[in-house]
């Protein structure tokens, strides 16, 4: 990729992936970086269980 470096940064809490795991840094905009987005561990689980929740509710209101 020409040389770039490539940033993961969680589209939701903005962390950035090190090798030391997920950590809020000051990543300057630097001409060579590339941002990929996706998702930290600790936003990725809770997003799971609040589509799981979603599905769930409805189902609920027919058990009734």
């Amino acid at each position: 990729m020409n040389g770039n470096e490539v940033v993961t940064k969680c589209c939701i809490c903005g962390r950035v992936k090190t090798d030391r795991g997920w950590q809020y840094t000051f990543h300057v905009n630097e001409p060579n970086s590339v941002y990929s987005h996706g998702f930290c561990s600790s936003c990725y689980d809770v997003e799971i269980m609040k589509a799981k929740m979603r599905l769930a509710v409805p189902a609920m209101a027919v058990m009734r």
